[in-house]
């Protein structure tokens, strides 16, 4: 025992002796590397561990709040359908046909001498009544029982639409008349031993509370219903005389469409599983009061409500459970120990690049600059001599060096002199001194062998002027050969462009080629492996062609002309875009063009997307070429028009409506708008579909008229494009004469960007419109670049709030700041404001209160179709006329 204790501490003697060794060889920039990366290795991991308990807690009360809001929900839900049921069922009260139909049933009624001819049409008539109103409330079901309790008829939804009931008599016998929504006829059918609901209405409430209206709380087929009963008594009798009940499902669909809408997953069920730490639903309002259990996956928690009917179902209470997930906090998590990891290792680079740094400046960089220097003298290599300036005796040194290899150098110059001037004027351009494209092409040569040698990369730079045609076609030639030497003057002298080359291959095309690495060292090339694309990165080729760009955006002068040129650049790399001089000139000259496309003064990289993108663009062009051809020509029809309501706060009604175009292409499919009308503007293809629109939708708008619509105005974008390079006030004027609409019924909204314009044409175009009495619309106020001195000179009557800044309502200060000041500019102006993007009832609130006109978004409606506004607007009305009928005033 004692040998073998021996040994391993003879063994470990030496492990030691042997890594102090190792050490001792290690430099002293890596052991001070070393210390400084283990101080910053402990931090960090410290930091990490605290954050993951951070992050937990963080969840957990994150967790409570979305649960409690999905809670909130449901219970907010339930108290709107409750009053939704309240108020559809109100009608009964005052119907005077509807009561009088009951009260003739009620006193003809005998079922030993039934009247079927008589009765049963009446019950027909009530059962279409009862239709219109379970179908317009978008509830259910809906019943009636007469004086006895006994039922008349009621209508029930199914899973294909509603179905209309009633109770008839046949030689003493109940018969059940049945028919569907869409058909014409009844049918009768033997009286079914059980119907969806009793026969003899059961009671488990007083008289007095349904003379008043009572709600009460269900299960059907194991979901929970909420029911709106109310009786209706005679007053002279003092005796019943009818009873109605109407009930909203909340089923499968309702809670997955919640579930979505939360990101929680909610479950109905009347198990009293974890009932004990249970909460009424309606009582919760804190996040406090929630008692929330986590298990692996996710969050959980459990509320309940009271069942009304005693006696019917066997549970007392119906229980809902909400759960949330937690696979974003495990991924979250699992990411930030990732980050960390990551982290860690970057720390750790920079602190040994910045160590080596500083060691490289001190001591390591100054003697091999001063052994550089001895290795070109044995070279004889002279050109660009490296001074050490460490002001110490190397600095001595490297100065004597110096001037031994000047020396020397004079006395070979002498020599190469005249050879080199033969071989300057044959390899450099006359005009400007740059290389031409013979020496150009060699030096290309020469770069690509030796990044195959060393397996590296280098990039090509194709640079074309903008417009160059039009300084020799108006200033002439002379000016034209100025430009191109001050050009390539500024090309030479920049200091960032040292380590390229620069030569002018003809007319006003230069290139540059770049052979040192460290430009492009941080480059990924797209690869396409199994479907996969990988991120391209070019962030050193990228600052290049920047810094490139940059020399021209001083003027140039020349001749006495201040001339403002810009360049596209076009780049090329190697070997993923060619491996041959011609193939990676070809490939920058394409990248060019690319470049000029996407809009001149700027640059482009080339890849095999480049060809495939203008394939698409073409292909695009061509199918709204066609598109617009066909829709002009009254053939296949591609775009639709969908209209958005907007709502005035002043009224609460339908004012006006605003025409959103669709394309749905035949080849493309469904293109969204920010896509195919920026080609339209581009292409000015804007310009006769813009005919159209501003025609559909004057025709559409007329016809909602006739429909007895009560919308007054039509709101028609319109572009910049047209405003320049069409008529619009001819095209405006045409549709009015030919549609009969007239000038105050229409309003064109024009985006901020375009109105900012100076030209002449369309200021003098929008004060033609208003003098024949369009209304004009600034859309996407507060986005753009009006200025309160040009909106002064401008004829609009109206301010649209950009959705951006309705969507922070209502809790951010700063939005609520810009909209007061927004309203407050167009009161000054008197001109009318519009909010858009408005989704919630809290915004439509508060831009009343800022006396904001109208408003748009979602809170209403989506854009519709021709039909569905026309329901929308028709809806809309008269639920307004019946608030202000019940109420004495506008909600």
């Amino acid at each position: 025992m004692y040998s073998v204790l021996r040994t391993s501490k003879i063994m470990l003697r030496q492990y030691y002796f042997s890594l102090k060794d190792k050490f001792k060889k290690i430099n002293l920039a890596s052991k001070l590397s070393l210390l400084i990366v283990l101080g910053v290795l402990a931090a960090v991991s410290v930091l990490g561990c605290y954050f993951d308990s951070f992050l937990e807690e963080t969840f957990l009360e994150d967790a409570k709040s979305r649960i409690l809001y999905g809670f909130q929900r449901l219970a907010s839900d339930l108290e709107k359908e409750t009053e939704e049921l309240k108020e559809s069922i109100s009608f009964v009260q005052n119907d005077e046909s509807f009561l009088a139909s009951v009260e003739l049933i009620n006193n003809y009624q005998d079922q030993n001498n039934y009247n079927a001819v008589l009765l049963d049409e009446e019950k027909k008539a009530l059962t279409q009544q009862l239709l219109s109103r379970v179908k317009l409330s978008l509830n259910h079901f809906i019943a009636l029982y007469d004086k006895n309790e006994q039922l008349i008829a009621f209508v029930e939804h199914k899973d294909d639409g509603y179905y209309l009931h009633f109770i008839s008599y046949e030689k003493k016998q109940k018969v059940l008349y049945t028919r569907h929504e869409k058909d014409q006829f009844f049918t009768k059918e033997p009286f079914p031993k059980k119907l969806p609901l009793d026969f003899q209405h059961q009671i488990y409430y007083s008289h007095e509370q349904a003379r008043k209206g009572i709600f009460t709380y269900n299960v059907y087929n194991g979901k929970i219903i909420t029911i709106s009963h109310i009786s209706i008594f005679d007053h002279d009798k003092g005796s019943l005389l009818m009873h109605i009940e109407m009930a909203h499902l909340f089923d499968d669909q309702y809670f997955k469409d919640v579930s979505d809408d939360l990101g929680l997953i909610v479950r109905y069920s009347a198990e009293s599983k974890n009932a004990s730490h249970a909460r009424l639903l309606t009582s919760i309002d804190k996040a406090e009061q929630l008692h929330v259990w986590q298990g692996e996956r996710a969050y959980f928690s459990t509320a309940w409500i009271k069942i009304t009917s005693e006696g019917q179902y066997e549970k007392k209470f119906f229980y809902y459970h909400v759960a949330l997930n937690k696979e974003k906090l495990l991924v979250t998590l699992k990411k930030n120990r990732r980050q960390f990891l990551v982290l860690i290792i970057i720390v750790t680079v920079l602190i040994l690049l910045s160590l080596r740094v500083i060691f490289l400046q001190t001591l390591i960089s100054p003697l091999d600059l001063l052994m550089e220097q001895i290795r070109k003298i044995e070279k004889q290599y002279y050109d660009h001599p490296t001074l050490v300036q460490t002001g110490d005796e190397l600095e001595e040194i490297s100065k004597n060096i110096n001037n031994l290899a000047a020396t020397v150098q004079d006395r070979e110059r002498a020599l190469l002199n005249s050879q080199k001037k033969l071989t300057y004027l044959s390899l450099h351009d006359s005009l400007t001194g740059l290389p031409n494209r013979r020496l150009f092409n060699q030096r290309l040569q020469q770069a690509l062998r030796k990044a195959r040698r060393n397996c590296s990369q280098l990039a090509v730079f194709f640079i074309d002027l903008d417009d160059f045609k039009q300084v020799n076609d108006t200033l002439g030639h002379d000016v034209g050969d100025q430009l191109l030497k001050d050009i390539a003057l500024r090309l030479t002298e920049t200091q960032q462009f040292h380590s390229i080359i620069t030569a002018r291959l003809g007319g006003d095309e230069f290139t540059v080629l770049i052979e040192d690495t460290e430009y492009i060292k941080n480059i990924e090339y797209i690869e396409n492996i199994n479907g996969i694309e990988h991120i391209e990165k070019r962030a050193g080729v990228a600052a290049t062609a920047e810094q490139l760009l940059k020399i021209f955006h001083r003027p140039f002068t020349c001749s006495g002309y201040e001339l403002n040129t810009t360049a596209s650049i076009g780049i090329a790399l190697f070997p993923d875009d060619g491996n041959d001089t011609v193939t990676l000139i070809k490939h920058a000259d394409m990248a060019m063009y690319q470049a000029k496309e996407t809009g001149r003064n700027t640059y482009s990289f080339f890849s095999a997307k480049i060809a495939a993108n203008v394939k698409n663009r073409i292909d695009k062009i061509n199918a709204l070429k066609k598109a617009v051809r066909d829709v002009i020509a009254g053939e296949l029809n591609e775009f639709h028009l969908l209209y958005q309501p907007k709502i005035s706060l002043q009224t609460g009604r339908v004012e006006s409506m605003e025409a959103l175009i669709r394309w749905q292409s035949a080849s493309l499919g469904f293109v969204f708008p920010d896509q195919f009308i920026r080609l339209a503007e581009e292409s000015h293809l804007i310009i006769p579909l813009g005919e159209w629109i501003v025609e559909q939708a004057c025709t559409d708008f007329m016809s909602f008229r006739r429909k007895g619509s009560p919308v007054k105005k039509i709101c028609i974008n319109v572009s910049g494009v047209q405003l320049l390079h069409s008529d619009i006030v001819t095209v405006i004027q045409r549709a009015m004469h030919r549609i009969g609409i007239h000038a105050q019924q229409i309003e064109l909204e024009i985006t901020e960007g375009s109105l900012a314009t100076k030209e002449k044409k369309a200021l003098e175009a929008l004060r033609r419109l208003r003098q024949m009495g369009i209304d004009l619309a600034i859309d996407d106020f507060g986005t753009g670049y009006s200025s309160m001195s040009y909106l002064q000179q401008l004829p609009v009557t109206r301010l649209k709030i950009d959705k951006s800044f309705i969507d922070d309502l209502p809790g951010s200060e700063k939005s609520i700041g810009i909209i007061q000041a927004i309203i407050s500019l167009a009161k000054i102006f008197h001109l009318h404001i519009t909010a858009e993007g408005v989704e919630t009832q809290e915004q439509v609130h508060l831009l009343q209160q800022m006396g904001c006109d109208e408003v748009q978004g979602y809170f209403y409606a989506k854009p519709l179709s021709w039909q569905d506004f026309l329901i929308f607007s028709s809806n809309f009305t008269a639920k307004i006329a019946k608030t202000t009928e019940t109420t004495g005033e506008l909600t």
